[in-house]
């Protein structure tokens, strides 16, 4: 029985009862206070306070070659207009089956660089119109930093800064 339940038989029966609905009632909150604390420590496990930084961090023999998008940001700034040319910079055309006609994926063997190339389409407007690039970031957790801005920085999906113009 609740706290709010007992109370009307409790207050009826004078200064016992309230006493004992007094005690209902403290247990009722340090137990509610007990399983708000876990929640909350829970919630500490699950979603950590620290936002995700980009950098990509393994054993230096495993990684040696690779740039962490941190440390190659100034080489990665630019993207082209024209799509193939990353072809001549070392990328590898990745699009899948089943993509899109307007989006094309490539990925950079050496630094593990990954970016998508999205066609602006006519008659629509904002970015669905236009050429833009967005660069997937290599240690995203989920669609709130899905993507690097272009300065290599994690941003969410979506965002304006995640959809780059090309440059070159």
């Amino acid at each position: 029985m609740t706290a709010i339940a007992a109370a009307p038989p409790l207050v009826a029966a004078g200064p016992p009862g309230w006493v004992v609905l007094g005690v209902l009632v403290a247990a009722t909150a340090i137990v509610s206070a007990a399983e708000i604390m876990k929640a909350d420590e829970d919630a500490d496990d699950i979603f950590a306070d620290d936002e995700p930084t980009g950098i990509q961090s393994c054993p230096e023999e495993s990684c040696s070659d690779k740039m962490s998008p941190a440390e190659g940001k100034d080489k990665f700034r630019e993207l082209p207009k024209n799509p193939d040319d990353l072809l001549e910079d070392g990328y590898e055309e990745i699009t899948h089956p089943g993509t899109p006609e307007h989006i094309r994926k490539f990925r950079n063997p050496k630094t593990g660089d990954e970016v998508e190339f999205h066609k602006g389409r006519p008659n629509k407007s904002a970015w669905k119109g236009k050429d833009h690039w967005h660069r997937i970031n290599p240690n995203k957790t989920g669609n709130r930093d899905r993507y690097l801005d272009k300065n290599g920085n994690p941003i969410p999906r979506g965002s304006d800064a995640s959809h780059i113009e090309p440059s070159r």
